[in-house]
């Protein structure tokens, strides 16, 4: 690092010992922990090529940007909408305007256009009903539960399908080497339906053995939702047809835990058919059935137990209780009413490098240009879900088109299709990509970053990113960013010597594999490809997913920092002589 430009606070374990000394310095705790704290103490210069291409990245432009994308016209640009179409043509005609190369599919006989077709199936009045038979071959009872009643269907991707066979119920589906606890131990899963509990045997009860604190720490989050869906997916990686997942706690949610609250114009809640869209080819993904304690006993009977019986007998020894249920079939048939293929598309534009070598690598960028639609009366912007990241974008493909020497390698600007239905227009890219993955040496991506100083969500947003309460005082909530990125790249010492120019204190968290569940974005199909990458996102506000989310709410100085600090490191990363060979895709 460079004396006296900036201090850098190793936070590993996520906490601030003391105040810091005057001068420059690296502090760590004695354990393993979650990120690294950048607080800049003099603003520098940028790197002359880059001066005017920074100083054409401002608030008011992304504000006008913004404004635009979120504005009623676009009706929220789902994917293959009207809406999406007219925003999508305002992007590639800005691209031309920068005098930035098309670079999406061969037109014919006019070489390459601004868009990358994507082909999407569309399937429409989705519908789940479930049969349980139970009976001996003279004879038997079939119980029917309903969707919305009885159950829910979370799989990620519900293609219409029926499958049956036996129900294995599998405890809390757990596998715990530290305490020798394993609900599978004795019973054979593949290819059957297995019911498993949420939470852990004898949540808050200190004679379990999940009561101490690190175990504790290890399942905080498995009685909520993304909580439950690692659980099954776990359980999944087993090979069973389906996993139906059941509250443990009685405390009247089992299936929804927002029953009782209210609408508002912000926060309508929707009543339509279900809608899902994939690539043509996709099979069922991860997820679960959540299903009632009612339905579980009504299975569970055909054994003479229940729900509480069997919590029971767990308890009294702390020992699995797993079991198939004879005698029994269930079957599970998901239906569509209508399907179709969507025609949508990405965005491409490119500036060649300038390098004779170098110009044969690229550096893309990116940001998906979709969100929810409309629905009814109620507009769902999506000022901040993600016109903030297209804009960022946009202004960083003018910031290099406005630079005297372009960079060396080939810059890619992406506006991605079909995030919101599950990162398709992203994972089209990375099966057909216009620049071979083998010399993409890095993907940046922008998502949610116009509410970076959020007030209301500030709290959550540093307990989510597993900041500690005492480092928040180092921390200004107008002046922050956060930004993971792949290990081992070098990409965390890019982005502080980036963010000299810029000046925000950065939080880091440097991923030595990407996250794949909860909330993630366009980066993941690179990562998985082995492309390193840098992604940025905002906090999870009380607009996002809603009609509240407009562009009156953004933060466009903040916002502003974060597109400045993505140019710099997109410039960096596209002009150092050496960049690491991707990982092979596993």
């Amino acid at each position: 690092m460079r004396p006296a430009r900036f201090v850098l606070i190793a936070i590993l374990c996520g906490f601030l010992a003391s105040a810091l000394p005057a001068g420059p310095q690296e502090r760590t705790s004695p354990t393993a922990g979650t990120g690294t704290l950048t607080k800049v103490e003099r603003i520098d210069p940028a790197p002359e090529p880059q001066q005017s291409g920074l100083a054409s990245i401002t608030s008011r432009d992304s504000r006008i940007l913004v404004t635009y994308l979120g504005c009623d016209l676009l009706e929220g640009r789902e994917a293959g909408s009207r809406g999406y179409r007219l925003a999508s043509d305002f992007a590639a005609s800005l691209l031309a305007l920068w005098g930035i190369e098309p670079a999406g599919d061969e037109e014919a006989g006019e070489g390459r256009g601004y868009f990358q077709d994507v082909v999407m199936k569309e399937y429409t009045d989705l519908g789940c009903a479930v049969e349980w038979w139970a009976g001996s071959p003279d004879g038997g009872t079939v119980r029917d539960f309903k969707e919305h009643a009885d159950l829910e269907n979370y799989y990620l991707n519900r293609i219409p399908e029926t499958v049956s066979g036996p129900v294995v119920f599998a405890g809390y589906g757990l596998r715990e080497a530290t305490i020798g606890y394993d609900d599978f131990s004795g019973v054979e899963v593949k290819d059957k339906i297995v019911m498993i509990l949420d939470e852990v045997p004898g949540a808050g009860d200190p004679a379990s053995p999940f009561s101490g604190a690190e175990l504790r720490e290890k399942y905080r989050a498995s009685a909520s939702w993304p909580g439950r869906l690692a659980k099954a997916n776990a359980v999944a990686k087993l090979g069973p047809k389906a996993v139906l997942v059941v509250r443990n706690a009685l405390d009247g949610r089992d299936i929804y835990p927002e029953m009782g609250r209210v609408e508002d114009d912000e926060r309508p809640i929707i009543d339509e058919p279900t809608r899902l869209v994939v690539l043509p080819g996709t099979k069922r993904g991860g997820g679960a059935i959540c299903i009632t304690r009612e339905m579980a006993d009504a299975i569970l009977a055909a054994a003479g137990q229940s729900v509480e019986s069997l919590k029971a007998r767990i308890a009294s020894r702390w020992r699995p209780v797993s079991f198939e249920i004879g005698g029994g079939t269930l079957t599970i048939r998901t239906t569509a009413g209508d399907e179709r293929l969507l025609r949508c598309r990405n965005v491409i534009g490119a500036i060649t490098g300038s390098d004779p070598s170098l110009k044969e690598e690229a550096v893309v960028v990116g940001a998906h240009l979709d969100h929810l639609g409309k629905r009814g009366p109620h507009v769902f912007n999506g000022a901040d879900d993600n016109a903030s990241g297209a804009a960022g974008v946009l202004e960083i493909a003018r910031a290099v088109a406005a630079q005297a020497r372009k960079p060396k390698r080939t810059t890619v600007f992406c506006l991605w299709t079909g995030e919101e239905e599950s990162l398709l227009g992203s994972t089209h890219y990375v099966r057909h990509p216009i620049f071979p993955l083998s010399r993409t040496a890095a993907y940046l991506n922008l998502d949610m970053i116009g509410r970076t100083s959020d007030r209301g969500s500030w709290d959550s947003r540093l307990a989510r990113l597993k900041i500690h309460p005492e480092v928040r005082t180092a921390l200004d909530p107008g002046n922050f960013g956060a930004v993971a990125h792949a290990a081992g790249r070098g990409l965390g010492d890019i982005l502080r010597a980036a963010d000299r120019a810029v000046g925000l204190d950065l939080w880091q968290v440097e991923e030595a594999a990407p996250k794949s569940t909860g909330t993630v974005s366009d980066y993941l199909p690179f990562a998985q490809a082995g492309v390193p990458y840098v992604a940025w996102d905002g906090p999870r506000h009380a607009d996002y997913h809603q009609t509240g989310d407009a562009a009156g709410k953004l933060d466009f100085e903040g916002m502003a920092k974060i597109v400045r600090l993505a140019y710099l490191t997109l410039a960096a990363l596209a002009d150092r002589q050496a960049s690491p060979a991707p990982t092979p895709a596993k």
